[in-house]
Parts: C-alpha cells; structure tokens; sequence
C-alpha cells in the first residue's frame, strides 16, 4: 500500500509494524471492541535518539467488522491504506514542519493531541485515499463496504428491537466501522450500548460489565483512539498520533 504514498513523504520513515492488539489495551482479549467504545487502528512515534521513527498498525482492530467471508484483499487493504496514510501524515509534520504549507502552524507535542494536526492528517489520508480509490478494485471494496454495513445495521436493529442488546451493539459497531458515513449505525449503537447497561439479567461477564459501567464513554473527548461511539473529539492526552479508526460513531488513532 506504500506506492499510493509520495515517496518523499516517507523519508526517514525507517520502521512499520503490524502487531495483533494494541500494549495500552489492557485486556484486549476480555473486552471486545465493540463494547470498550473504540478501536486502536494505529500510532506514530517520532524518532527518538538510537530508536528510528516508526508507524505501528494493529491488526485486529483494523480488521474489526470485516467478516472474513469477505475480507478479501480490496476490504482490508482500503482500511490499512487509511489509516497508514493519516500516521505518514503525523510523520511529514514531524519532520517537515508542515504537509501542505509552510505557514502552516503547530503546538509542540507535550502529550496533548493537536485537533488542527489530526484535521491536517486527515486530509493527508484523504487524498491518499482519492488516488487508492481510482482503481476500480478498492472501489468495488468500498462499495461492498457500504452494502454489507447497511446489512449488519438492519441485522442489529432486527436484535434490538427483540431486546438482544448485546448482539446489536456488537453488529452495529461493525456496520458503523465498515462505514463511517452510516450515522443511523453509530447513533443505534449509542442506544444500545445505553440499553446494555440496565438490562437485567446482564448477559455481559463480570470484566465487561465493569468496563460498560465504569469505563466506557459515549461522547468521548480523546483523539487518541478511534472512537465507535462519535468521531474524533479534540483534546486528551494520547500517543502521538494514534489514530482512532477515521477516524470510525463507533469509530479511528
């Protein structure tokens, strides 16, 4: 996915790694992401003395919603393309100074997330993606995308409304993280998550249940992660440049 990116952009880019789950999630195998609220796509860590700057992609949520029926090459490589590219973003304003501009301006990194860099980033992934998405296989993959997440929306409307609140929190987290755009998803997911939280008896375990009602965070404030439950927010001290699914109402660092 490297040849959709200026390759001048990558320029002491010298590490990426692809590992399962994330170190900063604490029991990645406990709470699953539809039910901790957001996915870790991945981060960026500047050069640092004898440690080279790296991108660090995590699979298991970058899979996340994709059933592997049809986690064909098109799917999964169009969110890894996403994703990768915003993090390259981060590392051309790391050594750069800018993506676009020279005037372009931004606030030392003290462990607070700029909202103006994650916006920039986001246009550097964007029109990355513009130039992955004018081959017609990444397109049939968003398109495909696009019909199966509208699928697993109809799929955990028909669990909510039986009162299976658990099963249509999990489907429509995987709708919303096929697509973004599907909003009706997100806000579903929000409701359900909502009804999760009092129906007894609890079909959550005692670890997700804790997690539901001490941690999770409908409206978040954080960039850091991709949030399933309302886009990016700004502020909150995260890695630099971790990305929250795309940016993914269940979204995204």
């Amino acid at each position: 996915m490297l040849k959709w990116i200026d390759h001048n952009d990558l320029h002491g880019l010298e590490v990426i790694r692809v590992i399962d789950d994330c170190p900063d999630d604490p029991e990645p195998t406990e709470i699953p992401p539809y039910l901790r609220g957001f996915l870790y796509n991945g981060h960026y860590e500047r050069k640092e003395r004898d440690r080279p700057a790296r991108v660090v992609l995590y699979a298991n949520d970058l899979y996340f919603g994709i059933p592997k029926i049809v986690n064909c090459e098109s799917n999964g490589n169009t969110e890894i393309s996403s994703t990768l590219a915003h993090e390259v973003g981060h590392h051309v304003i790391a050594t750069r100074g800018y993506i676009y501009k020279r005037w372009e301006k931004y606030r030392p990194w003290n462990g607070v997330r700029n909202p103006y860099e994650e916006k920039m980033a986001e246009a550097y992934a964007s029109d990355v993606m513009a130039r992955v998405l004018s081959h017609w296989s990444y397109r049939l993959g968003k398109f495909m995308a696009g019909k199966l997440s509208n699928f697993l929306y109809q799929l955990g409307l028909a669990d909510y409304w039986d009162g299976d609140y658990k099963a249509a929190a999990s489907k429509l987290a995987r709708a919303h993280s096929l697509n973004r755009e599907n909003e009706d998803a997100g806000q579903s997911f929000r409701h359900a998550m909502e009804k999760l939280k009092i129906q007894t008896p609890s079909p959550l375990n005692a670890s997700e249940k804790e997690w539901l009602l001490e941690k999770y965070n409908p409206y978040p404030v954080t960039t850091g992660k991709l949030w399933l439950t309302g886009g990016n927010k700004a502020a909150g001290t995260q890695r630099k440049g971790a990305r929250s699914s795309r940016d993914s109402a269940i979204r995204p660092n």
